[in-house]
């Protein structure tokens, strides 16, 4: 999270394929975020959410979540901004395969209007894209164990290791892409 990487801004699409062991507690995920600080009125897309793990105790997720969290943002009568979210039941789409059996590739495009999700080129979820959202976003790529979610985790019968392979990311932008970090507010 120290801004390493690039910066592309609306409007563009990004791509990653990847799979993961699916054991309990872990997260791999996809997303993006318009602020380093994401207290700080910033958008957060989160593009897949995966959740490991099924047993007692854990989600037993049936599929990966889409969240759009517009951090700490208002509308103009001061309430919250609606955020929007999904379970994608990606064992009854395209190949029918869940997300730690084979590789899948999850995008996203933002444009001036429309923010829009995929699955294996398979629009899964659209809403309007939010004033922020048109400022560069950075991606991030990260498998997580355990962490905020509070499930218990266990991968002692993994030899106390697990894996996220990724097959590939493209971004594409309209714009230049900028390989600084942008300043912060």
């Amino acid at each position: 999270m120290d801004g390493e990487g690039f910066w592309v801004q609306a409007p563009f699409y990004m791509e990653c394929r990847f799979t993961a062991q699916s054991v309990p507690g872990a997260w791999p995920a996809f997303w993006t975020i318009t602020r380093l600080d994401r207290g700080t009125n910033g958008d957060e897309l989160d593009i897949v959410e995966a959740y490991g793990g099924v047993d007692k105790g854990n989600p037993n997720h049936p599929g990966y979540s889409l969240v759009s969290h517009f951090w700490g943002q208002k509308n103009p009568d001061g309430t919250k901004k609606r955020e929007y979210d999904r379970v994608v039941p990606i064992t009854e789409l395209g190949g029918k395969s869940y997300w730690s059996h084979t590789f899948h590739t999850y995008g996203l495009y933002v444009d001036e209007k429309e923010t829009v999700y995929y699955f294996d080129d398979i629009e899964v979820m659209r809403h309007p894209t939010n004033d922020e959202s048109l400022n560069p976003h950075i991606f991030l790529i990260n498998y997580a164990i355990g962490g905020i979610s509070g499930w218990p985790i266990d991968v002692e019968r993994y030899g106390n290791g697990s894996d996220m392979y990724v097959d590939f990311v493209r971004v594409f932008a309209e714009k230049k892409i900028d390989y600084s970090q942008p300043p912060m507010e």
